[in-house]
């Protein structure tokens, strides 16, 4: 255990330097080279200010983005429409988009061209330096440096679409509606979720076996594996990636994800921007471009991958995954005969002290994920490091407890049942989600070899050549599992800590037989306290004029009742909201939307804006009408028919039947003077019953005035808004 703490402090300190962006190349870097600091104009340029589409300030980056590509000698076209978007999570959406493209020509442009995307709108409230703005600048450095250089095969298609906070409105038009998208043969998109960390690639296209190949040949500095494209499609997540690969089309997708509270914040400011994130993600990016210039992947069969700290890339397939497996499965039993034949031990001391090993950990790690039990995600990020630290340390001193409770000597009681248990994950693992089975086949491969060496070879003896080939290998996987840690961590384990228990988990084979003699079960509590520390500090912490917290209040109106409210939709109930609130603060459903508890109290009612709904039949169709006042952010319909609906129509585009009893939204955004017009099959019989919030930028100017936003407060997604709602029910 002693050697184990040493191990993990040191593949740390290695993690930690794998882990840190490149430093941003100069202004003066040769021509054909992706600069940061060149980009970084661009990025100052385009997020000076919120940009959601629909804005002023979106208008002027769309001016920009087309003076910008008329400058560097590309003729910028324009893809301007309402589009309709049918099914991103479970809703319709409509808004006016502009998409921007330009295409740099290649040797024969006959050739399947190269399609680059990013997207240049904004979350509202936020200046989106890192969300999209480092990706649209990156497309820009990427151009002007190929530019710079010798012809490419073929023609790189740079799209800037629009709409992507929306539900991809735009990249989703483009595949429909641009005859451009005929042309394409394979992808590359830019995105973020922070504004820190390695630009990660973290999702492919299907059957990605050679386009991880072709890009990994180019890039110097990889980062990438295919756990995360597992992960990542398991998740209702999308990107502008995402029409992409639903037309089959080879890619690979970027991001960088680290320090997750500049995430649609006003945080994400150019000055708040890690610009060596920006590096990263060019070089990453720029490679992939002139692999994929030079040959468009073939899609044969899906791959496992993984770069080593960043050095080079380890793929292989699924045959190979196989026979990997079972090499690591032979030599996992024979390192259990070779430490049964050098020890002596009880097998069931060992399997307690197995689960003692999991119990303690998983508990503690759910307990401190119970903490934040209705704690809204974003309200989760101010000290997420903090957070990540604490994890760490209590589940590897809960992990260690455990093993030593039931068997401390010798561990190799314990250390065989996890190799028996991780064989069988890794086998289900490789069964079923093949692409991730290297996670936990790579480190029983190591710690197998370690076993043999020490109890086949030479026989227990702590000799310098076996302790220094242990050492560094143990170092090396260690280090590559906590890389994947921080970045599983960094993705889901603000809402569940006990992730950080699976890296723990795949490791304890490596650590457990490591040799030196077992510390005491006071210093394995002390680990454990440490990390109950620094939990509760980075769950506990005040926020500050560096990491303030979200707000989102909203002033709504049930246009029914006539009733006006103040509600916070975060939840927050923090000092300042309940003093904005006022007196009438309560902790409940809220009475226009009796499904969702939040904090809310009535204030004074005032001529709110109204919206008008119409029901008006077509032959065999129900027309429903909605007319919002002019300057409405969106109108949202959400609609529950008794009997179901069929297939409709809303601007043209097919939307989706609905079963009985669901709910269903039409999230239409910037609607005009008119309103919109969602045509359905009518029913012949039971209720269709609608209700429409309509969301208007700004506090109304008639009702009370909000406190002034203390410094360590900030507005966080059209933060302070005006919402009405109505409802109307249909029967036939």
């Amino acid at each position: 255990m002693r050697t184990g703490y040493w191990i993990l402090a040191a593949a740390t300190l290695i993690a930690f330097w794998r882990l840190e962006p490149p430093t941003p190349k100069p202004v003066d870097a040769p021509a054909e080279v992706f600069s940061a600091t060149r980009a970084f104009a661009d990025i100052e340029a385009i997020a000076q200010h919120p940009h959601p589409v629909g804005s002023a300030e979106h208008e002027a980056v769309k001016t920009y983005l087309v003076q910008r590509l008329t400058a560097m000698g590309l003729a910028p076209q324009l893809q301007s429409e309402r589009a309709t978007v049918d099914g991103f999570h479970y809703a319709t959406i409509s808004a006016p988009i502009t998409n921007i493209s330009a295409t740099l020509k290649g040797k024969d442009s006959s050739l399947p061209a190269l399609l680059v995307i990013s997207h240049y709108d904004s979350a509202p409230d936020s200046p989106g330096a890192a969300d999209d703005s480092a990706g649209v600048a990156s497309a820009l450095e990427i151009a002007r440096a190929l530019k710079a250089g010798p012809a490419l095969a073929r023609d790189i298609v740079f799209l800037f679409s629009d709409g992507e906070e929306l539900g991809l409105v735009g990249a989703t038009a483009f595949f429909r509606d641009n005859p451009l998208a005929s042309r394409i043969g394979a992808v590359i998109n830019f995105e973020a979720r922070g504004d820190a960390g390695l630009a990660v690639m973290f999702e492919t296209g299907p059957k990605n076996a050679d386009s991880v190949a072709l890009w990994a040949a180019k890039v110097s500095r990889p980062s990438a594996n295919s756990l995360s494209r597992a992960i990542y499609q398991r998740m209702p997540n999308g990107t502008d990636f995402t029409p992409a690969t639903a037309h089959g089309l080879p890619g690979l997708n970027f991001a960088f994800i680290g320090d997750e509270a500049a995430y649609h914040s006003p945080l994400a400011t150019p000055a708040h921007l890690t610009l060596g994130s920006v590096q990263d993600m060019g070089d990453a990016g720029i490679a992939a471009t002139r692999a994929f210039a030079e040959t468009i992947p073939a899609q044969d069969s899906d791959s496992s991958y993984s770069d080593i700290l960043g050095l080079f890339t380890i793929q292989y397939g699924a045959l190979t995954g196989w026979i990997l497996f079972v090499v690591t499965a032979l030599l996992g039993l024979a390192a259990i005969a070779s430490a049964q034949a050098a020890c002596a031990y009880s097998w069931w001391r060992g399997l307690a002290g197995m689960l003692a090993a999991i119990a303690l950990p998983v508990a503690a790690l759910l307990l401190a994920g119970l903490s934040f039990t209705g704690v809204h995600h974003f309200l989760r990020l101010a000290h997420v490091d903090f957070l990540l630290a604490g994890s760490a340390l209590l589940a590897v001193g809960g992990a260690f407890l455990g093993a030593t409770l039931f068997a401390r000597k010798p561990l190799a009681a314990v250390w065989q049942w996890f190799v028996l248990l991780l064989l069988v994950l890794a086998f289900l693992l490789q069964r079923y989600v093949p692409e991730a089975a290297f996670v936990l086949v790579w480190p029983l491969l190591i710690a197998s070899l370690i076993a043999i060496l020490r109890f086949a070879v030479y026989r227990g003896r702590d000799d310098i050549v076996p302790t220094v080939i242990i050492w560094v290998t143990a170092i090396i996987i260690t280090a590559q599992t906590i890389c994947f840690a921080a970045a599983l961590f960094t993705a889901v384990g603000v809402d569940m800590p006990v992730v950080i228990f699976l890296a723990v988990l795949s490791l304890l084979p490596v650590l457990l037989l490591l040799p030196g003699k077992p510390l005491s079960a006071s210093v394995h509590m002390a680990v454990i306290a440490a990390g109950v520390i620094l939990f509760a500090y980075g769950r506990l912490a005040p926020y500050t004029d560096e990491r303030p917290a979200p707000s989102m209040l909203r002033h709504v109106t049930d246009l029914d009742s006539g009733k006006s409210y103040t509600f916070d939709v975060l939840g927050a109930a923090d000092r300042w909201t309940k003093a904005a609130l006022g007196d009438g603060a309560q902790h409940a459903a809220l009475p226009w939307n009796p499904r969702w508890v939040s904090w809310w109290a009535p204030v004074k009612s005032f001529a709110a804006p109204k919206t008008e709904i119409v029901f008006a039949r077509a032959g065999g169709d129900l027309m429903i009408v909605v007319r919002p006042q002019p300057g409405a952010i969106s109108a949202t319909l959400t609609i529950r028919a008794s009997e179901g609906l069929g297939e409709g129509a809303l601007d043209g585009v097919k939307t989706a039947a609905v079963a009985p009893g669901v709910t269903h939204e039409v999230q239409y955004y910037a609607p005009s003077a008119d309103g919109f017009v969602w045509t359905i099959p009518a029913p012949k019989t039971g209720t269709v019953d609608i209700k429409v919030d309509t969301l208007y930028p700004g506090w109304p100017n008639d009702a009370d005035k909000l406190p002034p936003l203390p410094a360590d407060k900030m507005l966080f997604d059209n933060g302070q808004a005006t919402e009405t709602v109505t409802r109307k029910t249909w029967k036939p």
